[in-house]
């Protein structure tokens, strides 16, 4: 269950840290109790905040299941045709994220990501063509060492046996942190910050760790559509509310 990430101890911190590393084999406990489940036992993954109900096409967490989307949906149509981001951006995943995104501990990254396939029940016809990775700015790529959104897409690419298209889309400049700004100035922030490289193909899905407000992907999407995406998708581990 998720109480022992509460008070993780030297001895459960040490234990996490050993499966870091264990690129090429499952993970033989689960990451929160360290039960005898890979990745995460069944008991912990359903424990998860899970984001229900929430806007089919930006994630966004709704109060009520008599809709399906959110008032800005509503209001003006996002360029991503649907997302699924299965959990909150709450205990214990925020803590979670943070350790695999800020502390490299992948075991956290890899066990959410195969916990992804089982939520979500992607499969067969429903599945896109390829899987493309946010980029990250240079600078944070060097300063963290990886970039946790194409290490996702990798995982799941392998998982649902889909390409990734690592290489697709890059940042063509670099831009103001993120952290603090709302919605208006994101996208301000992020404009004409990506390029497309190549045709890209018809039915994607843009990879992330985190959808705040959703103005990365909202940025990827548009200059995608304008090299011939048609359908794209959001992946992410979590939405904040």
């Amino acid at each position: 269950m998720i109480k022992p990430l509460q008070a993780l101890s030297t001895w459960n911190q040490k234990l996490v840290n050993s499966l870091i590393h264990l690129e090429h084999s499952s993970l033989e406990r689960c990451v929160i109790c360290l039960g005898p489940a890979p990745g995460l036992c069944e008991a912990c993954r359903q424990d998860l905040p899970a984001n229900h109900p929430a806007c089919r096409r930006c994630a966004l967490p709704l109060i009520s299941t008599n809709t399906s989307l959110c008032g800005g949906c509503l209001a003006r149509t996002p360029q991503q045709d649907s997302s699924d981001v299965p959990w909150r951006y709450q205990f214990p995943i925020n803590i979670m994220i943070t350790h695999y995104k800020y502390n490299g501990q992948r075991a956290f990254g890899r066990a959410l990501a195969k916990a992804w396939t089982e939520t979500t029940g992607k499969k067969g016809d429903s599945l896109p063509q390829a899987l493309v990775p946010c980029p990250i700015a240079p600078e944070r790529l060097r300063e963290r060492g990886f970039n946790q959104s194409a290490e996702l897409a990798h995982w799941l690419g392998r998982e649902l046996k889909v390409p990734v298209r690592e290489t697709l889309i890059r940042r063509r400049r670099g831009t103001r942190v993120q952290t603090g700004l709302n919605r208006r100035q994101r996208l301000k922030n992020l404009h004409g910050a990506f390029e497309v490289r190549a045709p890209a193909p018809s039915h994607i899905a843009l990879v992330d760790d985190v959808v705040t407000t959703g103005a990365t992907t909202e940025a990827m999407a548009q200059v995608l559509r304008q090299h011939g995406a048609r359908r794209i998708e959001v992946w992410a581990l979590a939405r904040t509310p």
